[in-house]
């Protein structure tokens, strides 16, 4: 197995308050590695580091095995990069074609495979309708796609996605990532992407990694860490409703194996069997004549990540 990106203890701090915190982590060739956290929780930060766009104040980073500290030269051309400064990162009054060439030329691309790659990419993205349109006449979600043509102008094999659906509409969306998912899988490249949709990641990522506050929890399989959460679905009960004793003799059922609060007007009980924990919980309200709303959902990266790291934030959404 070919390592592209090895995280060694890393750490960045912004005055007196850490942003990465002794991360480690490594990404291997043909997989794609989801970065999943809230806002604020050093996503952007490492993938910037990463990028050599921001330096780290400590630990080692090695990228096919240039190490970053040295090799900043040589790294940049085995990258594509997709960060969340969409208006700001193209030229307005250039049209998407003229915009891709010039990008391609600083790459050091031949005329001939620029527009090779652009046709290309134009086709997959259905963008050839807009191809000749300034930038800066583009929709957010239109600039979105001209950004991510660019970091894979010159077929890099890594790259930095940093919530690289940003602005896409749902049919777009679906489409990069059906792209993504083949150049990684089918073409053997290497991605990293960011983000703060679960869905999202546990569609696309071979493995996740759990942050929180400049910190990964852990590191894994979607499957290992919905796996570890110790059940597969959970009965929902608005609280509103529930008292204490109320509560406590759910939890004494047998199919209901503990609890978990996802937000203050839901309560959680885990089951593995959602047939007999819904009609054990359903028959204990009808003894007591309680009437609440109540849901279910399949076990997920959100239970997970509640697992692992113990909070959930709002800033997910």
């Amino acid at each position: 197995m070919t390592i592209c990106i090895s995280v060694q203890n890393v750490s960045k701090r912004y005055g007196n308050d850490f942003a990465l915190k002794d991360v480690s982590l490594q990404l291997n060739r043909g997989e794609i590695l989801g970065f999943l956290g809230p806002n604020g929780a050093g996503k952007t930060t490492l993938i910037k580091i990463l990028a050599t766009l921001l330096t780290k104040d400590s630990g080692r980073i090695t990228i096919f095995g240039y190490d970053l500290d040295r090799h900043e030269k040589e790294i940049r051309y085995l990258f594509g990069y997709v960060g969340q400064d969409t208006e700001r990162s193209a030229y307005a009054r250039l049209s998407t074609v003229e915009n891709l060439q010039f990008f391609g030329a600083l790459r050091g691309l031949s005329t001939r495979k620029v527009n090779e790659q652009i046709e290309k990419l134009a086709t997959y993205f259905d963008f050839n309708e807009h191809i000749n349109k300034q930038f800066m006449q583009l929709s957010g979600g239109q600039k979105q796609t001209v950004i991510i043509m660019r970091a894979l102008l010159h077929d890099p094999p890594l790259a930095y996605l940093d919530e690289p659906t940003k602005g896409l509409d749902p049919v777009a969306a679906k489409r990069l990532r059906s792209f993504l998912k083949h150049y990684a899988y089918q073409e053997g490249k290497s991605l990293l992407l960011t983000s703060h949709i679960m869905s999202e990641v546990e569609e696309m990522a071979t493995r996740v990694a759990l942050i929180h506050r400049g910190e990964i929890a852990v590191t894994g399989t979607p499957q290992e860490l919905k796996a570890a959460v110790g059940v597969n679905e959970f009965v929902e009960l608005q609280k509103n409703e529930l008292t204490t004793t109320m509560t406590d003799r759910i939890l004494r059922l047998e199919p209901v194996l503990f609890s978990a609060e996802r937000d203050s007007q839901w309560i959680s009980f885990g089951v593995n069997d959602l047939f007999d924990g819904t009609e054990a919980i359903v028959q204990t309200l009808r003894q007591e004549n309680v009437r609440t709303m109540m849901r279910h959902h399949t076990v997920s990266l959100e239970d997970a990540f509640l697992h692992h790291v113990g909070v959930i934030e709002d800033r997910f959404e």
